[in-house]
C-alpha cells in the first residue's frame, strides 16, 4: 500500500504541528510535537513521500530563493525563510528533512495555502475540507488548521507520485513542489497498481 506524510511543521517543538498519514483514500490527521516523534512515526510508516510545510532550504542570498519569487511573481503569497520566526521553521525543516532522507525517504517542500488555492480556487480551508471530500478522500481525527494544512500538504505529495505537480526554483536553492493547473484530484485506491518510477523515466500519470 503507498503512503503519503504531511506535515505542517511548526518553529518550535514546543508549539504543535499538524501530521496526516495518507493511506488508500484516508487521511488520518492529529498533532505532534517532538522531531523524535516524527521519525518514529515515518519509521513505522514508511511512505513514499513525506511533504513537509516548511522552508526546507535558504537563499542563496538575500531574503528568498527563487521558488519563493517564482511562487509571488504568480500572485501567491509566502514569507522569506529568513524572516523573523521562518528562521527557526527553516532550520528545524531542514534539520528534520535531512534525517528522514538518510532513511531513504523522499522528502518535498509543498505550501498548502498554494495548493488550496491552486485546486480550490481558495484560501478557506472549509473548501478544502468539502472539496477533498467530494474527490472522494475521508479524513480522520483532528480537524484544526495544523491538521488541514498537514493534510492538504499530503495530498500535495500524492499528487507528486501521480506525475500531477510542478517543481518550482532551482535544485542549488531548493524547490517547492506545487499542484499542475486544473488537475484532477484522486485517491490512492485508484491506483492500486501505482510503483515508483526508476529515476529519469516519464511519470506514469498525467494531469
Amino acid at each position: 500500500m503507498v503512503k503519503v506524510i504531511g506535515i505542517d511543521l511548526a518553529g518550535l517543538e514546543s508549539n504543535p504541528s499538524g501530521f496526516s498519514l495518507l493511506t488508500d483514500h484516508e487521511l488520518h490527521n492529529q498533532i505532534i510535537y517532538r522531531d523524535s516523534e516524527i521519525l518514529k512515526t515515518c519509521a513505522a510508516s514508511q511512505p513514499s513521500v513525506v511533504a513537509i510545510d516548511a522552508p526546507l532550504s535558504l537563499p542563496g542570498r538575500g531574503s528568498l530563493r527563487e521558488a519563493d519569487l517564482a511562487l509571488i511573481r504568480r500572485g501567491f503569497r509566502v514569507f522569506p525563510p529568513n524572516f523573523g520566526g521562518m528562521r527557526s521553521l527553516t532550520v528545524r525543516g531542514m534539520k528534520l528533512a535531512g534525517k528522514i532522507r538518510r532513511s531513504g525517504i523522499e522528502v518535498i517542500e509543498v505550501h498548502p495555502r498554494t495548493s488550496g488555492l491552486i485546486l480550490f480556487g481558495s484560501d478557506d480551508r472549509k473548501k478544502w475540507v468539502a472539496g477533498l471530500r467530494r474527490a472522494g478522500f475521508e479524513l480522520q481525527g483532528g480537524a484544526g488548521r495544523h491538521e488541514i494544512d498537514a493534510a492538504l500538504a499530503a495530498v500535495t505529495g500524492l499528487l507528486r507520485l501521480q506525475g500531477k505537480t510542478e517543481e518550482i526554483g532551482t535544485e542549488k536553492e531548493g524547490k517547492i513542489i506545487i499542484p499542475r493547473a486544473r488537475c484532477s484530484l484522486s485517491p490512492l485506491r485508484c491506483w492500486r497498481g501505482w510503483r515508483r518510477p526508476r529515476p529519469g523515466s516519464a511519470p506514469p500519470f498525467s494531469a
